[in-house]
């Protein structure tokens, strides 16, 4: 009992009465006719907050006694009952679109209903606050928070990306649909002042009770976290040694019954927020949970409904940061501002990076400082830079140290030596890290390539990698790639590495191979002319990059001598005519890449190269491979693409690479055959011998002569790419737009490139199994269409078809032969790009039988005697899941859509670009079909003059663009539509 007393002591009763009487005080002078709305918010906040401070009374097992419980409950009723009232009372001011400056201005009918509302509500704020205090003595000691604590941060005023990502979050909260909402990104990208700012910005808004924000950090525990969330909530234990099952207990009974906004900053596992005691959102409308992290993986565990990345600034406003963190006058000296520019670009627009080097260089005008920091941070060494090591390398090297396991971080530290902003593709990841043994060599191909995707995914979800610009590409942030290669200096226990990529200089320095245990060396693109002519002493390194060096001519002997257990050696795009003997006698070698060697004519003899595995030659000058090539058992990739002067290799050496899992001769200057006609091609059957192949590029030369032991064993390869062809011509002329091809897992791509059709010739052995089937410059596509309506065979994986510069006169051709089995079901993308003679889409797919009930995105250019794109008549009513539609010079075309109905035949339609279609009058008759149009683009189509569109149907529309003279002679049937969308007009003259 004595502790109790001491709990409401008489140090807290006059506190209490000084809020107590402030709010009725306020309310009794304040409330009038003309009352300030925004002011009415915040009174009622302060309402919420007693009923916050009872509630928790009657919660307490130590307070309950203290309290008249039916005087309690009956109290709280009433706020929940004002609480609801004004809730209804703020709906009707903003659907009468009424803003809370306007709100005591209003006149007429509505002014007199707002003002007796508010009225009412003074009336029972009133009655409240009279009927609690005749226990006000008794509920002084219960200790209450206040709805939002303020915190000191950073401002983000004048920080365009930062006030842009508290706007957004603030959307998030007042959105009903999530719950709880993830942020996350790399260390030092701002989160935590994000959540700050947005805490302190909620400060006058009532739509939480109380707001609670708790820094997580690493090596949590439950007890931990309930224990920073119960001194926020001022909830004070009097058993200091209370189970976590009890404090859980604890904290759901103060929470159950409140909107709040929990906010857990720099979570590093997952949190079982049950365990904690937080009740769920979901079950208490109102409530929200937002997360902070650096790992998109914790997000997922965590079950976020929304995940919200943070990424670097802008170049702009990363130099205006550290222009202001410097001193503007220091930054714009002519000496310095070079250099200023220089160690932005380092930073890379990671905020905590700039601000820590700027705070370094504050009214710092000697150039030798400058200098000294740029080269500090282009050599990854933070300790020469004040507070850089301590506040931001350290921190991002957490992320490093929580990576689980050595394999993980040995991956992560590979992608230093390559040189800032590259960008790396996937495939080749496979190829070195099977080779280096990072990946289990044991698996095939395909799940290899699976293995490195995993790994990758879950590097760029730590915030260690991001996605590139090119497809299945990644790439490593500056900072991020500067602390790996200061990580990748120090370390000894197996990835400690020379890392000089991207550096310019000649020549190799010997000091720098004088430190001990060195595993990986790179000089990759460091435009090194020479190499030592001198032993080098590397004998445990197990990868040299040296691909990049545009103009080194000559690899020494004496130079591999000091590599003997070197397993990556990668010399692309460099100019050696000829490999060193001393390359011969590295017997732990698993990878040789002579990528883009166009000075290299020919490869000696590799059979002492027995663990060889990976051999990439791709565009390289080789005219032929070496005698004795079959001996390479253990090869499981060869890469000889675009080898344009490899006219002859032996179809029965290459028949006996029994490990052989990927092969890519796309582009090669020898073609395969189904049939061996002479010694420059090679017949298709003995890839049949390969049993282990999984993936193959090739160019064939024709498809005839198929019989089922080849559809069946197409049918086990899991991605191919075949490029079908009659000689070399067509094939130079698109090579550089289109078949250099790329590899990309899981997938099945048939080109056709200026062949010609024959009546008995069928392409559905290919197109079977393919997914992507793509037509160019071909002539007879008419007679291939009909072969495929008289097979009456459903391609069913084929989800992409591209025909450009053919003639499909399917109306001539047809014959009377129109199917009425879908042969394309599940066709997810169409494009039709300068074909003659097609006067609608709609003939080539009733020919076909298509139904395009999977199409998402359809294209049509520089097709000349398109009248309209598809008559919705017949078979086809609607275009169900069609998301994009782009139509570009087609000079005839009068109408998008002819015959259409009246109801919403393209209910998914998000995008329509309509460009160069001079005869273009009308989209369609119907105006209810155009509800999830979003983006809107129209350019030279001088004779549409009206849009298809109502108020209702285009409330989803977030731009039109279009020349302005266009906009200025539109049509408007309704003048309520012309001043919903204008806003929404974007000239793009």
């Amino acid at each position: 009992m004595e502790a109790v007393a001491a709990i409401i002591g008489s140090a807290l009763i006059q506190p209490f009465k000084f809020v107590f009487g402030s709010i009725y005080d306020a309310m009794k002078n304040r409330f009038k006719i003309h009352s300030n709305y925004n002011q009415l918010e915040r009174d009622i906040t302060l309402v919420l907050a007693l009923k916050t401070r009872l509630r928790s009374g009657l919660d307490d097992v130590q307070l309950q006694h203290l309290l008249p419980t039916t005087q309690v409950q009956d109290w709280l009723s009433k706020v929940e009952e004002l609480e609801k009232n004004f809730n209804s009372f703020r709906s009707t001011l903003t659907e009468s679109g009424i803003t809370s400056d306007s709100a005591s201005c209003c006149s007429g009918s509505l002014h007199c209903k707002l003002s007796n509302d508010i009225a009412k509500q003074i009336v029972k704020a009133k009655q409240l606050i009279e009927e609690g205090k005749p226990f006000e003595d008794k509920i002084v000691g219960i200790p209450v928070a206040r709805p939002v604590q303020y915190i000191e941060v950073t401002s983000i005023k004048g920080q365009p990306t930062a006030s842009k990502n508290l706007a957004k979050m603030m959307d998030l909260l007042k959105s009903e649909e999530y719950k709880r909402i993830g942020v996350w990104g790399m260390g030092g990208v701002g989160k935590t002042t994000l959540v700050k700012n947005l805490n302190n910005q909620l400060t006058n808004d009532p739509t939480f009770n109380i707001v609670i924000l708790v820094v997580v950090s690493q090596n949590a525990t439950v007890e931990g976290v309930q224990s920073k969330i119960a001194e926020r909530l001022e909830l004070h234990m009097m058993n200091r040694e209370v189970s976590k099952e009890s404090m859980a207990s604890r904290l759901y009974n103060k929470l159950k019954g409140e909107r709040f906004l929990l906010i857990l900053d720099d979570i590093w596992e997952e949190i079982d927020l049950d365990v904690v005691g937080i009740p769920r959102p979901n079950e208490h409308t109102g409530s929200k949970i937002i997360l902070t992290t650096r790992d998109f993986n914790v997000c997922q565990q965590m079950l976020t409904d929304i995940d919200f990345q943070m990424g670097r600034l802008h170049p702009e406003e990363a130099w205006k940061l550290f222009r202001e963190t410097v001193e503007e006058e220091v930054v714009d000296d002519d000496q310095i501002k070079p250099m200023a520019e220089a160690i932005v670009k380092e930073c890379d627009g990671l905020p905590l990076a700039l601000i820590m080097v700027g705070a370094s260089l504050r009214k710092k005008r000697e150039i030798g400082l400058w200098q000294c920091a740029l080269h500090a941070l282009q050599k990854s060494e933070p300790s020469r830079i004040r507070g850089v090591e301590e506040k931001v390398y350290k921190p991002l090297k957490w992320s490093y140290d929580s990576l689980q396991g050595q394999q993980l971080k040995s991956c992560f530290l590979f992608f230093c030596l390559f040189p800032e902003d590259f960008e790396i593709h996937t495939y080749k990841l496979v190829q070195y890290w099977v080779a280096e043994g990072l990946i289990d060599e044991q698996q095939n191909f395909e799940q290899l390539q699976n293995e490195v995707i995993r790994i990758v995914d879950y590097l760029k979800g730590s915030c260690l990698l991001e996605i590139g610009q090119r497809l299945n590409h990644v790439k490593m942030h500056d900072v991020v790639r500067d602390v790996g290669v200061w990580i990748a200096k120090s370390l000894e226990e197996g990835c400690k590495a020379i890392i000089k990529a991207g550096i310019s200089g000649t020549q190799i320095s010997q000091q720098l191979f004088n430190c001990s245990g060195v595993k990986r060396v790179s000089f990759m693109a460091s435009n090194i002319e020479f190499l030592p002519n001198y032993n080098i002493q590397c004998a445990e390194a197990s990868t040299l990059f040296l691909q990049g060096n545009q103009r080194l001519l000559e690899v020494s002997n004496t130079f591999l001598q000091g590599f003997q257990m070197l397993r990556i050696l990668d010399l692309s795009e460099t100019k050696i005519k000829f490999l060193p003997h001393s390359l011969l006698q590295l017997g732990e070698l698993r990878a040789l890449f002579l990528e883009k060697c166009c000075e290299l004519l020919e490869l000696p003899s590799l059979a002492t190269l027995g663990m060889l595995q990976v051999l990439n030659c791709s565009a390289s000058a080789i005219t032929k491979l070496p005698e004795d090539f079959e001996k390479l058992t253990n090869l499981r990739q060869l890469d000889l693409s675009h080898t344009y002067k490899l006219r002859k290799i032996s179809s029965e050496k290459v028949s006996k690479l029994c490990s052989l899992e990927f092969l890519n001769m796309m582009g090669s200057a020898t073609k395969w055959r189904m049939r061996k006609v002479n010694d420059e091609n090679l017949p298709f059957e003995k890839l049949l011998c390969l049993d282990q192949l999984l993936c193959f590029h090739i160019d064939l030369e024709d498809i005839s002569h198929v019989t089922a032991e080849h559809v069946s064993w197409l049918r086990r390869i899991n991605s191919f790419c075949v490029n079908v062809t009659h000689g070399d011509n067509i094939y130079q002329t698109y090579k550089p737009h289109r078949l250099h091809v790329k590899y990309k897992p899981n997938t099945k791509r048939v080109f056709f490139s200026g062949f010609l059709f024959s009546e008995d010739e069928s392409v559905g052995w290919l197109l079977v199994h393919a997914f992507c089937c793509e037509i160019w410059e071909c002539k007879g596509v008419d007679l291939m269409l009909l072969h495929m309506v008289r097979s009456s065979v459903a391609f069913v994986n084929l989800k992409r078809l591209v025909i450009s510069g053919c003639c499909i006169s399917v109306k001539r051709s047809s014959q009377g032969c129109v199917t009425e089995c879908d042969l394309l079901p599940n066709l997810e993308e169409l494009l039709f790009l300068n074909l003659t003679e097609l006067e609608s889409i709609s003939d080539c797919s009733n020919f076909l039988g298509l139904r395009f009930t999977k199409l998402r995105f359809i294209v049509a250019h520089d097709c000349y005697q398109l009248e309209n794109l598809f008559t919705m008549d017949g078979t086809l009513h609607e275009l169900a899941n069609l998301k994009t539609i782009v139509i570009r010079r087609c000079m005839n075309l009068s109408q998008v859509f002819k015959n259409t109905p009246t109801d919403n035949f393209v209910p998914m339609l998000k995008s329509l670009t309509l460009e160069g279609l001079p005869a273009l009058e009308e989209i369609c008759k119907a105006d209810e079909s155009w509800k999830s149009l979003k983006k809107f683009r129209v350019r030279e189509c001088s004779k549409l003059l009206k849009l298809p569109l109502s108020v209702q149907s285009a409330e989803n529309i977030q731009s039109i663009m279009g020349e302005q003279n266009w906009w200025n002679e539109l049509q408007w049937d309704n003048e309520n539509l012309k001043m919903h969308l204008h806003p929404l007009f974007k000239p793009s003259d």
